[in-house]
């Protein structure tokens, strides 16, 4: 298997979401605050395929970091004080690519899931060599999620 090179800050980020079952990443950057010809900052992102829905549901509880949990759940404030929302520079996405983009990819056939990129959008004030401090926040968030998902099978 050919290996590519991964930018050194969001590389943790993309071995784990490679040791998730059914997750295979194509493509990743860092995010670059000089964005080449275009002049424009490049913000971090992760192209992967994915064929394990708990997998999928997994990376996709990203989007729940963000949510106003007192609103969707009618927590009470000590309720809320229990639950851990990291503060992250960048509001992180899960989105799908247009099947005519993923289809360009090598080995990815038409019956396949579709490509997915996990993302990271912010606004033009936040630079996005900011945003390498999210890395390692997101995959403490992903491990913690595991933990407890496995915590909550061994009470069953």
């Amino acid at each position: 298997m050919k290996v590519t090179k991964v930018d050194k800050e969001i590389k943790p980020l993309v071995e784990f979401m490679n040791s998730l079952k059914g997750i295979k990443t194509f493509g990743s950057c860092q995010g670059h605050d000089d964005g080449g010809k275009t002049g424009k900052w490049l913000y971090p992102y992760i192209k992967f395929k994915c064929t394990n829905n708990r997998s999928l549901g997994l990376l996709s509880s990203i989007e729940y970091i963000y949510a106003d949990l007192h609103s969707l759940y009618d927590l009470n404030e000590i309720e809320l004080a229990t639950i851990y929302q990291p503060s992250l520079k960048a509001i992180w996405t899960i989105e799908v690519v247009p099947n005519n983009d993923y289809n360009l990819i090598k080995n990815v056939k038409k019956h396949e899931y579709a490509l997915f990129v996990l993302k990271a959008h912010s606004d033009s004030f936040i630079k996005p060599s900011e945003i390498h401090l999210d890395f390692k926040k997101i995959l403490d968030w992903y491990k913690t999620q595991i933990n407890s998902y496995f915590d909550g099978e061994k009470k069953c």
